[in-house]
């Protein structure tokens, strides 16, 4: 026997059923689509100037003081020193250029590297969290030409001085590639 063909047992499908019902939904109105997006580009817009703020795109060692200014030239040294200091002296030395560092600064950072400070002296003096957030990017930079034991030292110092671990992805994203 086969089955009753007859209309009684005709049920619709489930994907039949989906289709009516998008057939017949209504829509929605224009405005929810475009105060989405304006949503979505104002709050790219935060973010963005959130990340800004958190790392500017340029550091300038001008308007630190000057007991800050040898601190980080004193940890300049230690930093070059952490890996490979042939490898990672002259990208320090520019990024301390590019920084705005005055000629004071550098003959400091030309004397600790004769006689480096030792390790808990040069943290020591990075009280300030602008000053050690650029120590750790001098550790980045020292670490891109010194190797993984530079890299671990970078680390090291973002722990030890406490530093937030958004400021530190900020400048991680900049300078170690």
């Amino acid at each position: 026997m086969q089955p009753n063909d007859s209309g009684s047992d005709r049920r619709p499908s489930e994907a039949g059923r989906e289709a009516v019902s998008r057939r017949n939904r209504e829509i929605a109105p224009g405005g929810r689509q475009i105060s989405e997006a304006i949503g979505q580009k104002v709050l790219h817009g935060f973010l963005q100037n959130r990340h800004q703020t958190l790392m500017p795109l340029s550091i300038s060692l001008g308007r630190i003081a000057d007991a800050e200014r040898a601190a980080i030239a004193r940890f300049a040294a230690v930093a070059v020193r952490a890996g490979s200091a042939s490898a990672a002296l002259e990208p320090v030395r520019a990024c301390l250029i590019g920084f705005a560092a005055d000629a004071e600064m550098l003959a400091a950072f030309e004397a600790a590297l004769q006689s480096p400070p030792p390790l808990d002296a040069a943290l020591s003096g990075l009280t300030d969290p602008e000053v050690a957030l650029i120590a750790f990017i001098l550790c980045l930079v020292a670490a891109r030409s010194a190797g993984p034991a530079a890299g671990a030292f970078a680390d090291y110092v973002a722990l030890h001085r406490g530093l937030p671990t958004a400021a530190v992805r900020a400048a991680e994203r900049r300078y170690r590639t």
